[in-house]
């Protein structure tokens, strides 16, 4: 299985990273040669008041659990435009663990 350790590797693979703000995600998609693809793995979100978001909730399918995918898409996460400038929480252990090893990612 391969190993991705940037978002151009993982789509040469066919996979894509989206934000999907009516979800409240950001989500990783594999393509299937139609249409959107096969959701494979997501970040949930959830605003706390206005000033707040928390990241609750993230997986991948067990499958492609040790691929660097779930990395990715926290990266992605806590880089993307659903933050702004709000607070942000990690409730969920996997974006907590990457943010203890990414702190610079917490001085947005």
């Amino acid at each position: 299985m391969a190993r991705y350790l940037d978002e151009q590797q993982a789509a040469a693979d066919g996979f894509r990273i989206v934000h999907e703000p009516g979800e409240q995600r950001y989500a990783i998609y594999q393509s299937n040669g139609e249409g959107e693809g096969q959701l494979v793995g997501e970040a949930h979100y959830s605003f706390v008041g206005e000033h707040t978001i928390d990241f609750d909730h993230t997986v991948v399918l067990p499958e492609l659990r040790g691929t660097g995918l779930a990395g990715l898409l926290a990266h992605h996460a806590l880089t993307g435009d659903a933050i702004g400038h709000r607070t942000l929480h990690a409730s969920c252990w996997f974006i907590d663990g990457y943010l203890t090893r990414h702190p610079e990612l917490r001085e947005r």
